[in-house]
């Protein structure tokens, strides 16, 4: 299936006025300094390599607003659904025992898991949010990619002009056609071969993995194209999904991929707390997660007029 670019992002098209207009109304809501982000726990996943929230516990530690970048959970399966949110209580129970305040955002994998979907920082200056709203076919990797994308393009075909224009209101779409793939139960149970076979199953058809770096490839791209078009003057497009974790500097924007807990995956902690923006990258210590030290810092500014554009 040929996947949909309504918006144009892959082309850096200027937005219009309408576009701008829309953009220009952004609510941020409060969050108390320092916040940490983090991105695609998938706890509960067989493949995950969080056992326990409690792992988690060093990376929350003197935050006091914790945001979990969707697919923090797994909410797929028709019959997990329930485990699934048992489970997205844990990860609360466990960051708010260190003294944080979890904030969830939806995924494509626990797409009703909040009421948000993404949230605006530092004035506009940061935007998160989990990133498959860049794909049409959300995961076009995957080999539910052709029922998603249907299900997004008849999404997309009920929202009138000025609603496709919306951001918030193209992100609640995406995360219905994301339901669309309500499986009804996992493949696999979880033990010591879970990493292996879920690697296995993602190298298969052969294709897959040159899809996969495809979209890698194309990700910094697409996501400074959607500040370009929803959020112009934010400087900072922190995102998760595609498991390739990095920061880009894309013009006068940064694109960041906080990375997953997955196997053969990378993963990093955002920090924001007076002014700066602090990269660390997440590593295992024994049998936690710790923050490392800081990698990249940035001010968190707002990109002038003549940048956003």
């Amino acid at each position: 299936m040929q996947s949909h670019d309504p918006i144009g992002w892959h082309r850096n098209r200027f937005p219009s006025s309408r576009v701008a207009r829309s953009a220009s109304m952004i609510q941020e809501l409060h969050f108390e300094e320092p916040i940490r982000i983090v991105s695609d726990l998938h706890f509960g996943h067989p493949a995950s390599i969080v056992e326990n929230p409690e792992q988690l516990l060093p990376l929350f530690r003197d935050a006091k607003t914790v945001i979990f970048n969707g697919d923090t959970v797994e909410l797929r399966y028709l019959r997990g659904r329930r485990v699934g949110m048992r489970n997205s209580v844990l990860i609360r129970q466990a960051c708010e025992s260190a003294g944080a305040r979890p904030i969830f955002l939806n995924g494509n994998h626990d797409p009703m898991l909040s009421d948000l979907s993404h949230v605006d920082l530092a004035g506009g200056a940061v935007l998160v949010t989990h990133g498959d709203l860049l794909f049409h076919d959300i995961s076009p990797w995957s080999h539910e990619s052709h029922i998603i994308g249907e299900a997004h393009t008849r999404e997309l075909e009920q929202l009138g002009e000025d609603a496709f224009l919306d951001f918030e209101k193209r992100l609640k779409a995406s995360k219905r056609a994301a339901q669309a793939i309500e499986l009804h139960r996992p493949r696999m149970q979880r033990d010591k071969l879970s990493a292996i076979r879920t690697v296995l199953r993602e190298c298969w058809p052969p294709w897959r993995p040159l899809q996969v770096f495809h979209c890698w490839w194309t990700t910094p791209a697409r996501a400074e194209a959607l500040a370009r078009v929803f959020r112009p003057r934010a400087r900072f497009i922190l995102i998760g999904h595609t498991h390739f974790s990095g920061c880009w500097k894309r013009g006068p924007r940064v694109v960041i991929n906080t990375g997953s807990f997955m196997p053969m995956s990378g993963r990093m902690i955002i920090e924001i707390q007076g002014g700066m923006l602090i990269v660390r990258p997440i590593i295992i210590d024994g049998n936690v997660f710790q923050p490392g030290d800081p990698m990249m810092q940035f001010p968190t500014t707002l990109l002038s007029p003549d940048e956003g554009y």
